[in-house]
């Protein structure tokens, strides 16, 4: 009986263990390979937040989604991650892409039209969207 038992607690961790390798090795998500969504202006995103943020979150949250605008400004997160943000009417609120590890951003300056695709997770004074790709300079 004690055999039996020792042998289904070794199944356990074998198969507990190889559930958690694959976690630990799935690649992470990101806009590049997902279909939008939604195709909108940076400013009507935002308007659609600002507006009505519960109606809006239930639209975009967790989905991916592709934002054309002016960019507001190129910079580097703390956490070393390449953020583009776009302008909006609100001089205080802006889309704030951050990009996914490795994306090009050569050639993108404040001022210019841009297109990018993300994936919305939510709004805080600024939509953000995360694992962004560029898709049109």
């Amino acid at each position: 009986m004690m055999k039996k038992i020792l042998i289904a607690l070794l199944v356990l961790a074998v198969i507990g263990g190889g559930i958690g390798l694959y976690l630990w090795n799935k690649p992470h998500r990101t806009a590049e390979n997902e279909k939008p969504v939604a195709t909108l202006a940076a400013e009507e995103l935002f308007q659609q937040f600002s507006t009505d943020e519960k109606t809006a979150t239930a639209t975009y949250l967790d989905k991916t989604i592709e934002v054309n605008g002016t960019v507001n400004k190129v910079s580097t997160t703390e956490a070393g991650d390449t953020k583009i943000t776009m302008a909006t009417s609100d001089m205080m609120a802006e889309v704030a892409c951050i990009l996914k590890q490795g994306e090009n951003t050569t050639g993108v300056e404040s001022g210019m039209e841009i297109a990018i695709k993300g994936i919305c997770i939510g709004y805080d004074t600024d939509v953000q969207l995360q694992q962004s790709v560029i898709v049109k300079k």
